[in-house]
């Protein structure tokens, strides 16, 4: 679970349920990924799309926000980062300033 109440509200549903006689909570929080993880996911994803150019993206990652720089060869380039950016856990914002250079 993200979040202690997610695990606290599970445990609550699961001692509701009629003929429950006992529940031994063992969920555990799991601790929110650190700038640099969230950075490495995205370098990951860029490596594993075909249609992007992870040499030329640079990537910084601070408060929920992936900041994109560098070049790119096309505007789908750019789009395909920006969505692999912003599927990676975390990350709430997108600022792409990436240049687009044929």
């Amino acid at each position: 679970m993200e979040h202690d109440y997610q695990r606290r509200e599970v445990e609550r549903m699961a001692r509701q349920i009629r003929g429950v006689l006992g529940v031994t909570n063992t969920i555990t929080i799991k601790p929110p990924a650190t700038p640099q993880q969230v950075q490495d996911v995205i370098e990951d994803a860029f490596r594993r799309e075909a249609q992007i150019d992870a040499r030329h993206i640079k990537v910084e990652v601070s408060d929920h926000v992936a900041k994109l720089y560098g070049n790119v060869h096309s505007m789908h380039e750019a789009t395909a980062a920006a969505a692999a950016a912003a599927a990676a856990p975390g990350i709430a914002v997108v600022e792409s300033h990436l240049a687009v250079t044929p």
